[in-house]
């Protein structure tokens, strides 16, 4: 990842001036290529492993049980946060959803080889759960995958499908990518994190990030997605400088905090990122720590 220093004319860029950039819908919502799902298959190996350390974080804080529990996880890709949701918050159950039935037989024998019964994979459009009922779930999750949605009018149907599926006394979290605020500077930070992708020979990932930082959605745009008439306590959760995450988190309507005070979820060398990699996960939870954080409702 790159350094302070590096990243500091993109923190200036990002901070200073009006929002430029459009947004650019992905040209392919549903990945099931061969080639770009055996690629995704690596995620773990990538930077973006970072972020779903990130993510398992953040949820873990914001449980009101932290352990346990039956969760949902939709656009699951090959499984690997799935697998990691499940494994270190202890859920006794995990269903993956996902478009591409490619992604969904990846992720399942990634499940198996793992030794793991707690999880379920399959195929299924997230904007239309008509299988499973209401207030099913204590944690309903999309990783990663806002950006797929090709507009804001879809993003709502998942949302409110997501709602509908979470127990009143559960938890909904959305993360995604941030979409910044000119072309210039989305370029000069694709080819600064994109060097990581290209270093592993994974080309189809570098080009995938790329248009998925054009597709993201700026903070006021991912909360507009928010239905009105929720039933949940919304928050809005974007670290400041140069943001590489963004998080929805519906919770409970009566919580009276966003997070709660607990100790680290990992002890040293636990958590799922590579030693290499330990420096910018240090960094990663620097700038969740300092995020800027606003109610919606």
């Amino acid at each position: 990842m790159p350094s302070v220093f590096q990243l500091l004319p993109l923190i200036v860029q990002q901070n200073f001036g009006k929002q430029q950039l459009e947004r650019t819908p992905e040209p392919e919502a549903v990945t099931d290529n061969s080639d770009n799902v055996l690629q995704y298959d690596r995620v773990m190996e990538t930077k973006l492993a970072i972020s779903y350390a990130i993510a398992i974080e953040t949820i873990y804080k914001a449980r009101t049980n932290p352990f346990g529990g039956r969760a949902l996880d939709v656009c699951c890709g090959p499984g690997h946060m799935s697998i990691n949701l499940a494994k270190e918050l202890k859920l006794d159950e995990l269903i993956g959803i996902d478009l591409s039935a490619p992604m969904v037989d990846v992720a399942s024998a990634n499940a198996k080889q793992q030794g793991l019964s707690n999880l379920r994979f399959q195929a299924g459009d997230a904007t239309s759960l008509d299988n499973l009922g209401d207030a099913e779930f204590d944690l309903s999750t999309m990783m990663d995958a806002a950006h797929h949605m090709p507009s804001l009018d879809v993003l709502k149907k998942v949302l409110f499908e997501l709602d509908r599926v979470t127990r009143p006394d559960g938890l909904v979290v959305v993360m995604d990518l941030v979409r910044l605020r000119t072309k210039a500077l989305t370029e000069k930070y694709v080819q600064m994190l994109g060097h990581d992708y290209v270093e592993r020979g994974l080309p189809n990932f570098l080009a995938d990030f790329r248009n998925s930082m054009y597709a993201a959605w700026t903070p006021s745009e991912l909360s507009s997605a928010v239905q009105s008439d929720s039933r949940r306590k919304w928050n809005l959760v974007v670290p400041r400088g140069l943001p590489f995450v963004q998080f929805l988190i519906g919770q409970p309507i009566n919580s009276s905090a966003l997070f709660t005070k607990r100790s680290r979820l990992w002890k040293k060398g636990e958590d799922p990122v590579a030693e290499s990699d330990q420096g910018d996960l240090r960094m990663g939870r620097l700038t969740m720590a300092t995020a800027s954080a606003r109610s919606l409702n």
